[in-house]
């Protein structure tokens, strides 16, 4: 990118951390109003109170909701971090979990199941983070247009001996590896992801053995 299009997207980040940070004030109220509406029913616990059931049943389902709004707003927020360096070292594992979160509406709108398969283990590169999430999440779309209602994609960072990336691994009821890599190749969503693994320094290769597409990166691009 050059340094118009980063500008622009730091702009953007900035605003949408600062918002997610408004959100989560929002939810905090949220919460503690329902926190106290809990405590004055336990006070009043013997005496008569119409509906009391119904109204546990809603306040455990708000609380449940703001604790999922939460958790989205805290993934949005590192998302919206992300360009706050133009490169910078990541984590592989937290960075792929952190897109199949942002990804995962996409995914259940086709009934598709989007896994990370994560390590206790850091695997850290210095890389374009904004550039890397775009290519996972533009691997990740290829799929969805192949894989049928009930797959799941996994994705798995590792390191092969020198080489780091993302191998990502279609399973369930799909087309032969044949068709699935003709499907692929002639999509305009794969010209575009070979487009930002090249701005990378890295690959983006359809896997031999498997219907799936695996993300080759350089340990540092800055060296290169």
């Amino acid at each position: 990118m050059n340094k118009k299009e980063n500008n622009e997207v730091a702009f953007f980040g900035k605003i949408t951390a600062g918002i997610t940070h408004e959100i989560n004030n929002v939810l905090a109220i949220i919460k503690e109003s329902t926190g106290l509406m809990e405590d004055l029913m336990l006070l009043s616990k013997e005496a008569h109170f119409p509906y009391r059931e119904k109204f546990q049943k809603s306040l455990s389902r708000i609380n449940d909701q703001v604790s999922r709004g939460t958790n989205l707003t805290g993934i949005l927020n590192k998302f919206a971090h992300s360009p706050d360096k133009t490169i910078s070292e990541v984590d592989l594992h937290e960075l792929t979990e952190q897109v199949v979160a942002l990804s995962q509406r996409f995914a259940r709108l086709q009934c598709v199941t989007l896994v990370h398969n994560s390590s206790d283990q850091p695997l850290m590169v210095v890389t374009q983070p904004v550039q890397l999430q775009m290519a996972i999440f533009t691997a990740i779309q290829c799929c969805l247009d192949v894989i049928e209602s009930g797959g799941t994609i996994e994705l798995c960072p590792q390191k092969i001996g020198v080489e780091y990336g993302i191998h990502m691994v279609c399973q369930g009821h799909l087309p032969s590896q044949k068709v699935f890599n003709d499907h692929i190749y002639s999509s305009e969503k794969w010209t575009e992801l070979q487009k930002i693994t090249l701005a990378l320094r890295g690959l983006a290769k359809l896997d031999e053995l498997n219907c799936g597409i695996n993300i080759y990166l350089p340990y540092d691009i800055a060296l290169l």
